[in-house]
């Protein structure tokens, strides 16, 4: 590192000495050798990086659309197959190492990208001292049951930026996402009218679901754009509760917005269920369908979230 900075050093003084301006390219050699060590704060203290990031493999979902939408594409993803289900946006790098379950990711097919950093979370059961001798590991929580989500993912998102050399993309990423925000919101309340709170629910089946609250990722951009959360009942480190139709009783007068994917059989199901066929948001027609977002990501989702829902909202009811 020291030598490859001395070296930029002499070309910088040789294009001054000929009065030369220096290409897009050495600029950027130059800007990342002058930089000196990037030190990031995550879950095992103070990750130390002698240079940014390039080659970065990521073990969560969250972490792979938030290096993807920095503008790097990951060397190596974790169950690329069903982020396109269940994340979908933004889209994956066409070339990449499939590293098979994010739960237990394959150790072999990690050392053959030869990541100069991996990112995972704390609690997917593989050592930490096992990634490590790959490569050098940013370990970060995307959940503390005390902290909005997506407070949580904002920061997330800025560690990530740090380590992979892109904080000035993750400033204009950040400021778009808040403007956007606002927007957002705003065309929900004009849609629904004043004193609409929303419950966002997911349909394990057509009689569980599990329904968000202030904390989750959903809630949390909720609160973001300004717009109430109906549900305020306990919830679990992710932010919902889970349990039958009746959990939605007491909040049957607000509205009601399912997020995607829901099998057809149990949307089927559902529809001709007694219990849900009750309730006054169906009576009344406030039930609204969200396309497939990943109520569980960072700051990406959160995102898509809020653009989905305004849409969803403004081009009606399903039943």
């Amino acid at each position: 590192m020291t030598t490859h900075r001395a070296f930029c050093g002499i070309l910088l003084l040789l294009a001054a000495l000929i009065g030369m301006r220096p290409t897009p390219a050495l600029a950027q050699a130059l800007a990342l050798a002058q930089a000196g060590p990037i030190e990031v704060e995550h879950e095992r203290g103070t990750l130390r990086l002698d240079a940014p990031a390039k080659r970065v493999a990521t073990i969560n979902w969250s972490f792979t659309e938030s290096v993807i939408a920095l503008g790097l594409d990951p060397v190596a993803i974790a169950d690329p197959e069903d982020y396109a289900k269940w994340v979908a946006k933004p889209e994956l790098p066409a070339d990449f190492l499939n590293l098979g379950q994010r739960s237990s990711p394959n150790l072999e097919v990690l050392r053959k990208a030869k990541p100069d950093l991996i990112i995972t979370i704390p609690d997917i059961g593989l050592a930490y001292e096992k990634l490590a001798e790959i490569a050098p590991v940013l370990e970060l929580s995307l959940f503390d049951e005390n902290r909005p989500a997506f407070e949580t993912a904002r920061d997330v998102f800025g560690k990530i930026a740090k380590a992979i050399g892109r904080e000035d993309a993750a400033q204009t990423y950040l400021a778009e996402v808040d403007r956007k925000l606002i927007d957002y919101g705003t065309r929900i309340k004009n849609a629904l009218g004043t004193g609409q709170k929303i419950n966002v629910v997911y349909f394990f089946d057509e009689s569980n679901i599990g329904i968000f609250g202030d904390t989750s990722l959903p809630g949390s951009v909720l609160g973001a754009m300004g717009l109430p959360v109906a549900y305020k009942g306990d919830v679990n480190k992710w932010g919902f509760a889970r349990g039958g139709l009746e959990l939605l009783a007491p909040y049957a007068r607000e509205s009601v917005v399912y997020t995607n994917p829901v099998p057809k059989v149990v949307l089927d199901k559902l529809w001709h269920s007694p219990i849900w066929n009750v309730m006054d948001f169906v009576r009344n027609k406030r039930v609204y369908e969200l396309p497939v977002v990943w109520a569980y990501g960072g700051v990406p989702s959160g995102l898509r979230f809020a653009q989905l829902l305004a849409e969803s909202i403004e081009n009606g009811p399903v039943k």
